[in-house]
């Protein structure tokens, strides 16, 4: 009969590996979400108002 406290290399292995397949799986499905939703920079940029050109020029008119 095996001894309940030595460590078992197999049962560590099979539990990162579930660990890193759970990880991997919630990020595939987080970004699937996100890119199904994403409209592009263009959208963003015209319903948030943020332009980079526009900011660029907002930052060489500011004083120091």
């Amino acid at each position: 009969m095996p001894d309940p406290d030595a460590a078992n290399p197999v049962a560590a292995l099979l539990l990162l590996g579930s660990t890193i397949s759970l990880l991997a799986a919630t990020y595939v499905v987080c970004y699937t979400f996100f890119m199904a939703n994403w409209e592009g920079w263009e959208s963003w940029n015209r319903r948030t108002g943020l332009d980079a050109e526009h900011a660029e020029e907002e930052r060489h008119r500011r004083p120091k």
